[in-house]
């Protein structure tokens, strides 16, 4: 028998969407599944729909839990798997029907230890994905530490656990930082840093649920703050690091959070009171001059490097810009 593999998804007021998710997973070419529903104290009818699936498929376990956040459920659904391979799946977002069967295929191939697929962001409920032409890369040993820092520097999305498909042993060693976002960053690092050889495919798997105002896409808030924690820690696990550009691309992203947060105030605004706009920008326009010159060494797209030296000169005048861009 193939070996069972465990999909996460905690469950927070999404009774609108969770039908789409739950169904994408059931519904799977691979059958030899659990599916973990955590509800994490919704208030809505979401913990109802978990127990209905539960009664009518023997695949489907459900944790009722008080309301702690994402990483609390998805720690709590670790707690419980019992698959020899575990996935996770946010509950607005929905996954291809073969990829279990295709990451499982891929790890076999490869005697790897976790596979990585691409995603589409979508806000379209009946998108489909059109696939490019198949590559695969294999990574092995510290190889794998690189690329992950180099990719997620390079491009966004990079760092979230929704696009693995892990070995149970490894994801389960460690837990998510509870009450914090950003907790996909230091989790996921220290997951690879125990493998031996991750792949890494650029087919399509995943459905990233694009609706309203994201968390990447609102406003500046003090929770945003958060990734400095993120960014500290991997500068921190990384510093020792002594194979190609791992040390370096750590302090790439402690550096980055600054420029990060002026770009969310420039094209997004403040989205918290308590936040004083100018005082804020002086200080991250501050601490963003002190460290632009080592990200324009990072693997950064080039239109990235102009716009954080445009913030490095003037701040105000680069934001009227884009506002100006975003209004043509």
């Amino acid at each position: 028998m193939r070996p069972l593999v465990s999909i996460i998804i905690p469950v927070y007021k999404v009774e609108k969407y969770l039908h789409r998710c739950v169904n994408s997973v059931l519904s799977q070419t691979y059958k030899n599944i659990e599916v973990i529903l955590v509800d994490d104290g919704s208030p809505d009818g979401s913990p109802a729909i978990c127990d209905e699936y539960a009664q009518t498929d023997d695949r489907v376990r459900v944790v009722h839990k008080q309301n702690g956040g994402l990483s609390s459920a998805r720690n709590a659904g670790m707690a419980v798997a019992s698959g020899e391979y575990i996935g996770f799946v946010d509950s607005d977002d929905w996954i291809e029907v073969d990829t279990i069967d295709y990451c499982l295929d891929l790890i076999q191939k490869h005697n790897a230890n976790a596979v990585q697929f691409s995603l589409s962001l979508c806000s379209d409920p009946n998108a489909t994905m059109e696939q490019p032409i198949e590559v695969v890369d294999v990574y092995h040993d510290k190889e794998i530490l690189e690329y992950y820092l180099d990719s997620s520097t390079r491009r966004s999305g990079g760092f979230s656990v929704c696009r693995c498909l892990f070995e149970a042993p490894v994801a389960k060693r460690y837990k998510f930082r509870e009450g914090k976002i950003n907790e996909d960053i230091d989790y996921k690092y220290k997951v690879l840093r125990d493998c031996q050889t991750w792949v890494i495919t650029n087919q399509k798997k995943y459905y990233y649920w694009q609706e309203g105002e994201s968390i990447s896409k609102g406003g500046l808030r003090r929770k945003d703050f958060e990734l400095r924690e993120a960014a500290d820690l991997l500068c921190e696990m990384t510093n020792q690091e002594t194979y190609g550009k791992i040390a370096f691309l750590g302090k790439v992203k402690q550096a980055r959070t600054a420029f990060s947060f002026l770009c969310k105030i420039a094209y997004y605004g403040i989205d918290d009171n308590s936040i004083d706009k100018k005082q804020i920008v002086k200080e991250l326009t501050k601490e963003h001059r002190r460290n632009v010159a080592l990200l324009l060494k990072a693997p950064m797209a080039l239109s990235r490097k102009v716009l954080a030296i445009l913030f490095a000169i003037n701040y105000n005048l680069t934001e009227s810009a884009i506002h100006i861009a975003q209004n043509l």
